[in-house]
């Protein structure tokens, strides 16, 4: 009976890191599938490669050949590269999906932070908007930027792309639209610090709130 008892204390002291390791990894998983609905479209991809990029700073040719080696969505690779960060090499995390693992499932056996991966994913949307923003107001810049990559948007394709629910990609979609409705916004040089901050609190977050919502808002598919 002792030894029951004190079984019992164990699980409970346990479970309560338990379950907040796993929402910790629910909300990563949630905020990279944002990442990777948003690359669904030429236009999209462009902005989340540069962020995942910048962010990692590998070359997005590079990135773009990992994916198809791996066959890894950006929001999978992006986890991919945590993983390397904390000291796994690539090649054997590719060794690791070949015999039937998951990146999610990997990350989480080599007890990775997930709090972390939030966070960081939190801020990579935040630069996939930035870049969106750019593009917006500038498509010759973002165009001229590619080339100086060695980076096509259109060659940049896996299969796992495709790993996001339909309601995660109508989400990409109202938030695509909604920043390209206000990129006017931000673009405008004349305006000062103050302005700015002012007209950003104005807005939205589409990253939190998914884009704007309403009966009238539509979903076309993103177009270039």
């Amino acid at each position: 009976m002792k030894r029951l008892v004190r079984y019992s204390c164990l699980i409970i002291v346990l479970l309560p890191p338990l379950a907040a390791a796993s929402d910790d990894q629910q909300k990563a998983q949630k905020l990279l599938n944002k990442i990777t609905a948003m690359a669904a479209d030429p236009t999209g991809k462009r902005a989340v490669s540069l962020a995942v990029s910048d962010t990692l700073a590998v070359g997005r040719a590079e990135l773009a050949q990992r994916r198809n080696a791996m066959d890894l969505n950006y929001g999978e690779l992006f986890v991919a590269y945590q993983l390397v960060r904390g000291g796994q090499k690539i090649d054997d995390i590719a060794a690791w999906m070949k015999s039937g693992k998951k990146i999610w499932q990997i990350a989480d056996e080599q007890h990775v932070d997930w709090k972390q991966i939030a966070s960081d994913a939190k801020k990579l949307n935040s630069r996939v908007d930035n870049n969106l923003l750019k593009h917006f107001g500038n498509g010759k810049a973002a165009t001229q930027r590619d080339v100086a990559d060695g980076y096509d948007p259109f060659l940049d394709s896996v299969r796992s792309d495709t790993n996001v629910s339909q309601q995660e990609i109508a989400d990409a979609q109202n938030r695509y639209l909604f920043l390209r409705d206000h990129a006017g916004v931000t673009s405008g040089s004349s305006l000062d610090k103050s302005s700015e901050q002012a007209a950003r609190k104005g807005r939205p977050d589409p990253i939190r709130n998914g884009g704007p919502q309403g009966s009238n808002v539509t979903r076309p598919v993103l177009k270039n």
